[in-house]
């Protein structure tokens, strides 16, 4: 067992000392830990089935290496992106992983190290813009593990991430799971239960509404589909699969998740020295530890990227020559490329995923199988036009007559029927927005700008506003990290504010230009209209009232020592 692991059921006695929410995160961690630990023991390690070069890019890079690496990109039409970032940081993007799939026996990983890039106005900067425009452009294919708008949430600051160019994305999550249900099925979707008895999965629940506490007496799962695995998502619609469950269900291969939460600005790669800084190790600094941690990173780094593009080789084998690439038995060797070497690029296979061919390739059987259920529904009202429709005939009795008109005669109970709460219709009508927000591709359209922070809602408005900037009202200030998210209602809105919201939009220069009140204007307004015209009326006021005047004068004015102090006195005790 790993000194890391934790025990849900005995937590340390610091864990009592911590809130509601850092209990639910501890626990959250823990489990995460604890499978982790699981999948470690029951699979051999993950290891790619190709030849990987890994390049970083960061201020130290060669101008030599961005040129050939833009050559690479041009020949280059598939690439599978995944990105890291730190916590509890205002910016803490930190780390962007693309991965070259030029060919199915070698590619080439870069990893962008955001955090130590060079000056924006340099020529090694202008090239890596170069060669961003190169990748995500020109129609190539972008293969990631969830939306790439999540990918990027936290590097929009960055002028060149731009997503607004014409490629093709390719959300590998979303298709896994259909993939994997048609491989799972262990007999056809509509066979009986009679037929086919089995294991039911823990994770199938009692709905709500039934009398029985076994789900498999109900009349509406007599239907139903058994799988060979027990993954939640066969039975909770909502649910996700998670890279490191996929690699495991799919290759029986363990993929490392305990490098998810670390310090990735620290500067992975050792050109940059960063590691005679002392970070991981303690309580001494020891280089060793130094070293060795970055080169993990790096690794786990590359491993997410080669883990996507395996998976998707294998869910498409129709794309290469080799039909699963992860049954080679090829030793695997990973190059590391630092500035100070010179790389060379060879001309290398492209190979082409067009969709379209996907559809081609499938059967109708299996087209049936992968239906909507709602299509099902469907098909099954309608009729041939040489088959005759259908009659039914129903009849009742005497008895069910009367005895639904005596229904219908009482009244109504009101007192079943209870209006809700404020708070309860306020928390629903929450709920649904929370909803709407995570699902509804209207409320996925954002755009996140660092703000000054005596920006508002009302100036934010009116600012976009004066520059014909439409929103859909969805403006959330983050004062902790100094950013504003802006919701859109289309995409031709959001990418006509891209255009115009720029990196500095709303920036200390921008809010005094906008929204800076002149030197004059505290004279006038404040000590002359609002002081001195308050102090006159105030004046006016005691003679109309005919109140005692008060002469105040300074302490130093008081001729008696004994008065002096007396006026301490009183303005000590005063306070």
């Amino acid at each position: 067992m790993s000194y890391a692991k934790r025990d849900p059921n005995n937590p340390p006695n610091y864990y009592y000392n911590l809130n509601k929410k850092q209990q639910q995160n501890w626990m959250k961690t823990a489990k995460k830990m604890n499978k982790n630990e699981d999948l470690q023991a029951k699979y051999p390690p993950f290891k790619s089935s190709s030849s990987i070069t890994i390049i970083h890019i960061h201020h130290k890079s060669t101008i030599d290496t961005l040129n050939d690496l833009i050559t690479l990109a041009h020949r280059t039409s598939r690439y599978t992106v995944d990105t890291e970032s730190e916590r509890n940081k205002i910016n803490n993007d930190a780390l962007i992983q693309i991965q070259f799939l030029h060919s199915t026996d070698a590619s080439t990983i870069i990893l962008i190290e955001t955090a130590h890039l060079p000056n924006p106005q340099t020529t090694l900067y202008t090239k890596i813009k170069e060669l961003w425009y190169t990748i995500f452009n020109n129609n190539n294919k972008v293969i990631t593990w969830g939306t790439v708008e999540n990918e990027f949430n936290n590097f929009h600051h960055l002028d060149f991430i731009d997503l607004g160019n014409p490629f093709q994305h390719i959300n590998l999550q979303s298709f896994f799971k259909e993939w994997h249900d048609t491989h799972c099925v262990t007999h056809p979707e509509m066979e009986k239960r009679d037929k086919h008895t089995g294991p039911v999965s823990p994770n199938m629940v009692d709905m709500s509404g039934d009398d029985s506490d076994d789900d498999m007496d109900d009349g509406k799962l007599n239907d139903y589909v058994q799988y060979k695995c027990d993954h939640i998502t066969h039975y909770d619609y909502n649910a996700t699969w998670s890279l490191q469950d996929a690699i495991a269900t799919t290759f029986n291969k363990f993929l490392d998740k305990s490098q998810t939460i670390n310090s990735w600005q620290c500067g992975i790669d050792l050109q940059l020295d960063t590691w005679k800084n002392k970070l991981f190790s303690r309580p001494q600094y020891n280089k060793h530890i130094e070293q060795q941690q970055r080169i993990k990173m790096k690794q786990y780094a590359a491993d997410d990227c080669i883990a996507v593009a395996e998976l998707f080789l294998c869910m498409y084998p129709e794309t290469t020559n080799q039909h699963q690439i992860h049954d080679i038995s090829q030793h695997t060797t990973t190059k590391t490329i630092t500035t100070t070497t010179t790389t060379t690029t060879t001309a290398s296979r492209n190979i082409l995923i067009d969709l379209e061919d996907y559809l081609s390739n499938i059967s109708e059987d299996e087209i049936e199988l992968i239906k909507p259920r709602f299509d099902k529904k469907k098909e099954e009202n309608l009729h041939q036009p040489n088959d005759s429709p259908a009659e039914l005939i129903i009849t009742t009795t005497e008895n069910e007559i009367n005895e639904l008109i005596s229904i219908q005669q009482q009244p109504p109970n009101t007192s079943a029927t209870s209006t809700l709460t404020k708070n309860e219709r306020q928390r629903r009508k929450n709920q649904k927005l929370k909803w709407k927000q995570k699902h509804r591709p209207t409320f996925q359209r954002k755009i996140k700008r660092p703000i000054y922070y005596r920006y508002d809602y009302r100036k934010i408005r009116s600012q976009l506003a004066d520059d014909d900037i439409h929103t859909s009202h969805q403006i959330t200030i983050n004062k902790e990290k100094g950013e504003v998210l802006i919701g859109f209602k289309s995409k031709e809105e959001e990418e006509k504010a891209r255009n115009k919201i720029k990196i500095n939009y709303f920036s200390r220069e921008q809010y005094k230009q906008r929204w800076g009140e002149c030197c004059w204007n505290h004279w006038i307004l404040d000590a002359l209209i609002c002081n001195g015209g308050g102090i006159y009326l105030s004046m006016k006021a005691r003679e109309y009232l005919k109140m005692k005047p008060y002469n105040w004068r300074g302490m130093w004015t008081i001729p008696t020592v004994r008065g002096k102090m007396m006026r301490v006195f009183w303005s000590i005790y005063a306070s």
